[in-house]
């Protein structure tokens, strides 16, 4: 197979293709972004076993393959899977109006109270299903149940769970850690290197915010999680109310507690921002995520940064409770690993990671620097870039989606946060997920 190495993704310098199994086939489309690698017009990818075997022109490849095993696309654009890295599936069957964040809160904790383990089960798999026709095909979830890493796997997803541990009361942060890793079971060995098929995911842990969890609980999870190799995620900096809660107690948040009957009697207002609260508490270094941020300073970006923490940006979040979004731009301009995530359907209904990072554009975000927002950069962030997460190259998981814009759209990276962009096929493991109809 003969061409040029460049532009054009052609094959040159390759003596053979590696051996095919009975499980290969290709997939073309009229443009292919790899990602981390040049946009391939009329291009393929071989996939073989659950893994890319091959990328490059669409005419090269197709042979490769009988007629059955080809899968043309034509006039579409073949992406990496996306990587949502904030999402939680569990709440996918919940629906409620905008509110100010403690009154939705308030009415999020009264309705799942009342939900049994099959009941968040099921909505976990509603929301894997959404996640799949969005062109998510790794996800880094949220989970307060347990349920949502069995919805991953049935739905062939990837990504790391992160159990959700939360307390306000000091003295009993080693009994709450406990209680968790005790619940994990199976789970309590991470397993931090993808699969070669998609399957159970990773096992990570979610200290959920300042405003819920102690100083000694965050220094406790974080010190389990060093301890086992575990990944640590935490909500921070989300609203205008939170900091105030920091800064002075009482208000929304102090309601908020005393409507839901939470043991917050011995929380003392340290005075000060979430960023420096957990910094002064030691519980920045070893947390490897942190979502939303909005309500930071570029002092602390440099302290995030120092910290070898990345953040989770949730436009849809923070518009759907009326909350200043972070400054991307700045964030960028320090150094900050940034990253893209939904949140949950009930507080972003679209569910589209795509319309997320359009929401950047305006912030000076080019759409190659958008596509890697919502994969490569996620997947880095998750620590599941090494085996091929996020990005197409051979070796790597054959996770991808194709995406057709409207008609008279050009096809290009600009075209896939066009409002109107439509996903059409989602595949994981090199196994066909989602088809629109």
């Amino acid at each position: 197979m003969k061409g040029s190495n460049g532009a054009n993704g052609s094959l040159e310098g390759r003596s053979s293709l590696p051996a095919l199994t009975g499980a290969a086939a290709v997939w073309a489309a009229d443009l292919v972004l790899p990602v981390g690698a040049p946009p391939i017009r009329r291009g393929a990818l071989l996939t073989d076993a659950g893994r890319v075997a091959a990328l490059g022109p669409a005419e090269e490849l197709l042979p490769c393959v009988p007629k059955p095993f080809r899968h043309d696309f034509g006039r579409a654009i073949l992406i990496p899977g996306l990587v949502d890295a904030h999402t939680h599936l569990e709440l996918a069957g919940l629906r409620l109006s905008p509110a100010p964040m403690a009154d939705w809160i308030v009415a999020l904790v009264r309705e799942t109270r009342a939900w049994s383990s099959s009941l968040f089960l099921a909505s976990a798999k509603m929301g894997a299903a959404g996640t799949l026709a969005a062109g998510v095909t790794c996800v880094g979830d949220v989970t307060a149940s347990g349920e949502s890493p069995t919805a991953i796997a049935d739905a062939g997803l990837r990504g790391v769970v992160f159990h959700e541990v939360l307390g306000l009361d000091g003295v009993q942060a080693e009994e709450i850690l406990a209680r968790k890793l005790a619940s994990l079971g199976g789970a309590h060995a991470y397993r931090g290197v993808l699969p070669g098929l998609p399957g159970q995911p990773a096992a990570g842990l979610s200290p959920h915010a300042p405003y819920t969890t102690s100083p000694e609980l965050y220094r406790a999870v974080l010190e389990a999680c060093r301890a086992s190799g575990r990944p640590a995620a935490t909500h921070l900096a989300e609203s205008p109310e939170e900091a105030r809660f920091l800064r002075e107690g009482g208000g929304d948040f102090a309601r908020m507690h005393s409507e839901l009957g939470s043991p917050a009697e011995r929380f003392h207002p340290p005075g000060c921002s979430p960023v420096k609260y957990l910094d002064r508490a030691g519980a920045l270094d070893g947390l490897r995520l942190a979502v939303h941020c909005n309500q930071t300073t570029p002092a602390e970006w440099e302290r995030l940064r120092r910290a070898g923490v990345r953040v989770c940006l949730c436009p849809g979040s923070a518009r759907f409770f009326g909350h200043p979004l972070a400054d991307a731009a700045g964030m960028r301009r320090a150094g900050l690993g940034l990253c893209l995530g939904t949140d949950s359907r009930a507080s972003n209904p679209s569910g589209s990671l795509l319309a997320e990072a359009a929401a950047l554009r305006n912030a000076g975000f080019g759409p190659e620097e958008l596509l890697r927002l919502c994969t490569l950069a996620g997947a880095e962030a998750l620590g599941l870039a090494g085996e091929g997460a996020g990005q197409l190259r051979e070796g790597g998981a054959a996770d991808f989606a194709v995406a057709e814009p409207p008609p008279g759209v050009a096809l290009s990276a600009e075209a896939l946060f066009h409002p109107e962009i439509r996903i059409v096929c989602t595949v994981t493991g090199g196994e066909v997920r989602f088809a629109a109809g």
